[in-house]
């Protein structure tokens, strides 16, 4: 039975960083930090735990940083490799523990909180239903790890074997929800909190900048979930701007426009300075970054009215030179939406997968996944999901029923 491990080492990490993007197949070659290999499943860290076989596994743009070693170095003392990756499952429970029952669906959550590793009372953030932001991610019943899928001792969904999940981490699947769909919920769940994180009223735009599934499923969370009276998207690829108009958007401009469509559609202008990219003078009230990189960064913050709000979504790479002069001046209000936890929604407290579940067979979530990979197609796999815009997809996935 085959798992897909990742073993890290100063020099390979040195290798990819230098080379990924232009060395074709290095971040799955001999040399690579990914490997697929005979791995043994892992030990139930404390007896109420479960183990659960994966159906479906998604490839996350946060795996593929890792692959490529654009992922920050912040990240390596809250991991623990080598460690078998995947942290977006669907799967089936193998045996009768801590109430559920063998051959029951589950969703992963993946964050390793203070319940998952067995520390009582739970830090802050775990009480106040927050738990990816967890204060004990290198302590307890676990190796080091934010997520399963970054923790030796867990197991992660890209595998033939099984994994190990607290009790806490599950969320049963309903039976009309395909597994194509609930596959995704965990990168939805993800925008369903970015989304009712900041908000917007039914006098404001949004702007969601970046389109691939993270930017998708925000348009998808604020056209559903909040007020938002008026939603723009930036999309390069024609099944994104086809899919964004699905999901809720008012209306998409490409990356482009940027700096010309786009600041008329916010009843705006633009300026040019002597050097670097034109001053926006006023914007959107409500910007969702959806990429990640420095340049998308610097674009969200320059397309902000003053005093609007713009929310991290994507994970930034290593890399980032920002000019945020115009936070500055502006009065920006600049903050990351991480992960999930619990939500305030219409007056009631909820859980982000609980909503994302909720709103899964709304947007016809399974026509947004594929295609889908047996294990040992990995290197098809990843570079399928790393093309994924240019060919038209949305979220590419391993497939273990095969």
């Amino acid at each position: 039975m085959l798992s897909l491990v990742y073993r890290k080492s100063v020099p390979r990490y040195l290798l990819m960083r230098a080379g990924a993007k232009r060395v074709k197949n290095l971040e799955t070659g001999r040399l690579s930090p990914l490997q697929l290999v005979d791995a043994p499943e892992p030990a139930l860290p404390a007896p109420e735990w479960v183990r659960v076989k994966p159906l479906l596994s998604g490839i996350c743009g946060s795996d593929l940083g890792t692959l490529s070693s654009e992922n920050s170095p912040y990240f390596s003392p809250i991991t623990s490799p080598p460690f078998v990756m995947g942290h977006e499952v669907v799967g089936v429970v193998t045996d009768d523990n801590s109430g559920f029952r063998a051959g029951e669906r589950v969703v992963l959550e993946p964050a390793l909180g203070c319940a998952a590793r067995g520390i009582d009372p739970p830090c802050p953030c775990c009480a106040s239903g927050h738990h990816a932001l967890c204060l004990n991610v290198t302590r307890g019943a676990v190796s080091p790890g934010i997520q399963t899928g970054f923790c030796r001792d867990t197991g992660g969904g890209w595998t033939q074997r099984t994994l190990v999940a607290h009790p806490t981490q599950l969320h049963r699947v309903p039976d009309g929800l395909p597994d194509e769909a609930a596959v995704a919920v965990e990168p939805l769940a993800c925008a369903v909190h970015a989304a009712l994180k900041t908000a917007p009223g039914p006098e404001e735009t949004a702007l969601v900048v970046g389109a691939g599934n993270i930017g998708l499923f925000t348009v998808a969370a604020l056209r559903h979930l909040t007020d938002a009276g008026r939603i723009i998207c930036v999309a390069k690829h024609e099944r994104q701007r086809v899919e964004a108009l699905r999901l809720g958007a008012d209306e998409v401009v490409h990356p482009g426009e940027t700096y010309t469509t786009l600041p008329g559609m916010l009843g705006t202008e633009t300026l040019q300075p002597e050097l670097g990219k034109p001053v926006v003078v006023g914007g959107a009230e409500k910007v969702f970054e959806c990429v990640g990189s420095s340049g998308t960064m610097e674009d969200a913050v320059r397309l902000t009215k003053p005093g609007g709000d713009v929310s991290l979504v994507g994970m930034p790479g290593a890399k980032s030179s920002l000019d945020l002069t115009a936070l500055w001046h502006k009065e920006v209000n600049l903050s990351g939406t991480y992960a999930y936890g619990v939500e305030e929604y219409r007056g009631e407290k909820t859980s982000s997968f609980d909503l994302a579940i909720r709103l899964a067979p709304e947007i016809k979530l399974e026509t947004m996944v594929g295609p889908r990979f047996r294990l040992e197609e990995y290197r098809g796999a990843i570079s399928a999901a790393r093309s994924a815009g240019r060919a038209g997809h949305v979220k590419v996935a391993f497939d273990h029923r095969k």
